[in-house]
C-alpha cells in the first residue's frame, strides 16, 4: 500500500521523537486503517525495532523478538530472552545516551500470550524506562482494550506521555488514492469507501465506476463485503452488542431510548462506540453539547453507513452469486440519495477548512435543527454557541438557482438566527454567478481545490 496523507499523525510522531527524552506512546485505530504504515513510515532513518505480535505462545514472541533485536543488542546465537522484563531493560540499557524507538504492534496479542504484561511495563518503566532515551509505542485495533491501558485501575494509568487515536482519512486524504478521477468521483469514491487506506486502495482508476462498484460490492470475493464484520470483531470486545447499535442506527434510530430498545443492549455499549468514534454523538451547534436534551446519533464513516444500508441487506444475495442484480437494482440506482449526507460531510469539512484559512470566524462547525424537525441547516459555522456563518449543500444533477438560496433563508429566518452573516450555497456543480448579498456559490471542484484558491474566491465573492 502507498502511504498517502496523514501528515498531521507523521508530525505528531516526529515532535515525540524530537523530544529526546523517553517516551511512552498508546497508539490506536481500528483494522485496516493504515497504522503499521503510518509508523513504518515514521521509523524510516531511525534506530528502530518494529514487532508486529503473531498470537502465538510467549516463549515464541520472545524469541522472535530477540531475533528482532539480536543484531543491535549483539545477542549471542541462539540467546533469547527469558522474559520481557528482562527484553525491555536490555533496550532500556541501549537506550541511555542514544535514541531508540520501539513498536509492539498488535500489542493485544501479546498481552493475551503474556499475562500482566501491563504491569510489567509499569514497573520497568517507573524504574528504567523513564530514565533512558527510548520511544516505546504500544498499538493495537482492538481500540476498547487498548483504552483500558489508561483507565483509572489499569497499570498503566497515567504513564503514558502521548495518546495518538489514528481515525479515517479526511475527504482530501481519501482522494491522494485517486488523483486521476473528477472531483465529482472522488467524492462518489469517498461516499462508498470512507477514508480507510485498505479500502481506497482497492479502487482502480484505469476501470469504469460501475466497474469497480460491481468488483468490490457485487463480487463474493471481494474483501469489502464482510469487512465490516471483521473491523467490528478486532476493535471491540463486545462485537455483536455493536453491530446491534450500529444496525439501529442504520435503520433510522437515532435517539437514546430508541437505540437501546430496538437494539437490547446496555448503556455503555452506545458509549464505547462514541469513544472510539464508529458513532458521533450530534445536538443543534448553537446548544451545550454536554447540556442539551436534543441529542441524535448516527454513524460518522460513510463506508460503514453505506455497509449497513445496501450490503448487509443484500449479503446472502451477494454471496450465492447475485451480486451483480443487487448493484444494479439496489446500489447504483439509490447511490445519490446516500451522497447527500455524504457531501453535507464534505461541505462542512470544507467549511472547517476555510475557518482555518481565517476567511470566515468560528470556534466549531456544524448544523441546527428546530425542535419539530421542519427547518434544518446544512452548515452552520458558530462562535460561543452564536451563529457566525450558514450555508447549504446540495448533492444534485441540476443546477442550484435561486429556490435553493430562497429555501435557506427561509430556514434562517423560521430559526430566528442571525441573519447579518456569510451564506455558502454548496452543490455537485458549482452554481450559476449569485447576486444575493454575504453570499457565495461553490462546487465540487473548489472543494477538491486549493483552499487558498478557494478563500480568495469566498473574500471576492462576499465582497459583492
Amino acid at each position: 500500500m502507498r502511504f498517502l496523507g496523514r501528515k498531521q499523525d507523521l508530525l505528531k510522531l516526529e515532535q515525540l521523537w524530537a523530544r529526546s527524552s523517553a517516551q511512552l506512546v498508546l497508539m490506536y485505530g481500528r483494522r485496516r486503517i493504515g497504522k503499521t504504515y503510518l509508523l513504518q513510515e515514521f521509523i524510516t532513518g531511525k534506530q528502530a525495532i518494529f514487532y508486529q505480535a503473531t498470537q502465538q505462545a510467549a516463549e515464541v514472541e520472545l524469541a522472535a523478538f530477540s531475533d528482532f533485536v539480536r543484531s543491535l543488542l549483539r545477542l549471542p546465537p541462539g540467546v533469547n530472552f527469558p522474559n520481557w522484563e528482562v527484553a525491555l531493560e536490555a533496550l532500556s540499557d541501549y537506550a541511555t545516551g542514544k535514541r531508540l524507538v520501539v513498536v509492539l504492534d498488535e500489542f493485544p496479542n501479546l498481552c493475551e500470550s503474556t499475562k500482566g504484561l501491563p504491569s510489567l511495563i509499569q514497573r520497568w518503566w517507573d524504574h528504567k524506562g523513564r530514565h533512558s532515551h527510548i520511544m516505546l509505542i504500544l498499538c493495537g485495533s482492538a481500540q476498547t482494550f487498548m483504552n483500558e491501558l489508561d483507565m483509572h485501575a489499569a497499570p498503566l494509568y497515567g504513564r503514558f506521555t502521548a495518546r495518538l487515536g489514528v481515525q479515517p482519512l479526511s475527504y482530501r486524504e481519501a482522494a491522494e488514492f485517486v488523483p486521476d478521477l473528477s472531483s465529482e468521483e472522488k467524492a462518489l469514491v469517498y461516499g462508498l469507501l470512507g477514508g480507510t487506506p485498505f479500502y481506497l486502495d482497492q479502487w482502480e482508476t484505469q476501470a469504469s465506476f460501475r466497474d469497480n462498484v460491481m468488483r468490490l460490492f457485487g463480487d463474493s470475493l471481494s474483501a469489502l463485503i464482510d469487512a465490516p464484520d471483521r473491523m467490528l470483531t478486532t476493535t471491540l470486545n463486545d462485537a455483536r452488542s455493536a453491530y446491534r447499535v450500529l444496525q439501529a442506527v442504520a435503520f433510522g434510530k437515532t435517539r437514546w431510548a430508541e437505540i437501546r430498545d430496538f437494539a437490547k443492549v446496555h448503556d455503555r455499549a452506545i458509549t464505547q462506540l462514541v469513544t472510539i468514534g464508529l458513532l458521533e454523538r450530534r445536538v443543534p451547534i448553537t446548544e451545550d453539547a454536554l447540556r442539551s436534551r436534543r441529542v441524535r446519533y448516527r454513524i460518522p464513516d460513510p463506508n460503514l453507513r453505506f455497509w449497513f444500508r445496501f450490503i448487509l441487506p443484500h449479503r446472502s444475495q451477494i454471496e450465492r452469486g447475485l451480486g451483480r442484480g443487487v448493484v444494479e437494482s439496489q446500489i447504483l440506482p439509490l447511490l445519490d440519495d446516500h451522497m447527500g449526507q455524504v457531501y453535507e460531510d464534505i461541505a462542512r469539512e470544507f467549511a472547517y477548512e476555510l475557518v482555518t484559512n481565517g476567511v470566515l470566524s468560528a470556534d466549531d462547525v456544524g448544523y441546527w435543527q428546530s425542535s419539530d424537525g421542519q427547518n434544518e441547516i446544512d452548515i452552520v459555522g458558530a462562535q460561543n454557541h452564536h451563529p457566525t456563518f450558514y450555508g447549504t449543500v446540495k448533492w444534485q444533477k441540476q443546477p442550484i438557482d435561486q429556490r435553493v438560496i430562497a429555501n435557506l433563508e427561509g430556514h434562517i429566518q423560521a430559526l430566528n438566527l442571525n441573519l447579518d452573516v456569510p451564506r455558502l450555497i454548496i452543490g455537485r456543480n458549482a452554481p450559476a454567478p449569485i447576486t444575493a448579498p454575504l453570499t457565495a456559490g461553490f462546487g465540487a471542484d473548489d472543494l477538491y481545490g486549493s483552499i487558498e484558491t478557494a478563500a480568495a474566491s469566498l473574500r471576492v465573492q462576499l465582497a459583492r
